[in-house]
């Protein structure tokens, strides 16, 4: 496809997509998972141990190790320039890390195996998208790439839930910034992954798309998903499950949502519905995202 895509490399709304081909052919490797027996089974949707990052020889963070059980929420907080989104980056294969090792649900992640990368959604602070493509377009193509219903109803609930039913036909281009979070949010969400991973997902978001997103977040829960998402402010009406805290290259792990949270909180509650997932294009990796932060 010759789309260029906007402010940004071509890898990176490729990052939203899977294709049938691609799927076809990692089949063969979950058949191979599938025989890893219960050790696997037991395992965490999300390990990272011992990860480490460095720009040249300046230490970004390091010794950074937690674990994010299925069906939980992690929120990850920390001032800026702490290094929360090239964490995320990492945790999702788009950086590498300068030591350490990310496992999904108990296997090294190999960010070039089609069979894992489809199961994980990154969605960054700043989404990029196709200038020439329409948010429907986007839509449909993500859906087709994934083998799933022109007209699916989760894909088209999802829609609907974030206010985007009436502008489906504009380019994300003519989008406010909060709507085009949104379109990435769509994306991410109708395609369920097991691991979600979000970086301030909430910043663009007005107070009733924020409480609409904790609904369908707290669904893809529900449904088992991983979810893990840097956040500055009060969330609304959704509860983690674990606290990190990112500051002076070092991780803090707090488990379970009674602890102490530092720079974000559970607020409210939440109304809404839908589910999840992202992976990457056939021969494809995923590439940087404009503008992305390394906050």
């Amino acid at each position: 496809m010759a789309n260029r895509a906007s402010g940004a490399s071509r890898g990176a709304p490729a990052a939203w997509l899977r294709s049938g081909a691609a799927a076809a052919r990692s089949s063969s490797c979950d058949a191979a998972a599938a025989g890893s027996g219960s050790r696997a089974a037991a395992a965490p949707a999300l390990r990272v141990e011992g990860l480490a990052y460095r720009y040249a020889r300046q230490e970004v963070w390091s010794d950074v190790s937690f674990a994010l059980e299925a069906g939980s929420v992690a929120f990850l907080t920390g001032p800026n320039g702490a290094g929360k989104s090239t964490l995320l980056r990492c945790v999702a294969g788009w950086d590498a890390p300068a030591a350490g090792a990310v496992e999904l649900a108990g296997r090294p992640f190999r960010p070039e195996r089609l069979d894992q990368r489809r199961t994980v959604s990154f969605v960054p602070d700043v989404p990029a998208f196709y200038d020439d493509l329409t948010a429907g377009e986007h839509l449909d193509f993500v859906l087709k790439a994934n083998r799933l219903p022109a007209g699916d109803a989760r894909a088209a609930g999802l829609v609907e839930a974030l206010g985007l039913a009436g502008h489906r036909g504009q380019c994300p281009s003519a989008y406010s910034r909060g709507m085009r979070q949104k379109l990435a949010l769509v994306l991410a969400l109708a395609v369920r992954p097991r691991l979600l991973l979000l970086d301030e997902p909430y910043g663009p978001l007005d107070p009733d798309a924020s409480r609409v997103l904790s609904g369908l977040l707290d669904e893809a829960r529900a449904e088992g998903a991983a979810i893990l998402a840097s956040c500055h402010h009060d969330v609304p009406g959704l509860e983690p499950d674990l606290l990190l805290h990112l500051e002076d290259g070092r991780l803090a792990v707090v488990t379970g949502a009674g602890g102490a949270a530092v720079g974000c909180r559970s607020r409210g509650a939440a109304t809404a519905s839908a589910g999840v997932m992202v992976a990457a294009a056939e021969g494809e990796r995923p590439g940087p995202s404009p503008a992305s932060g390394r906050g």
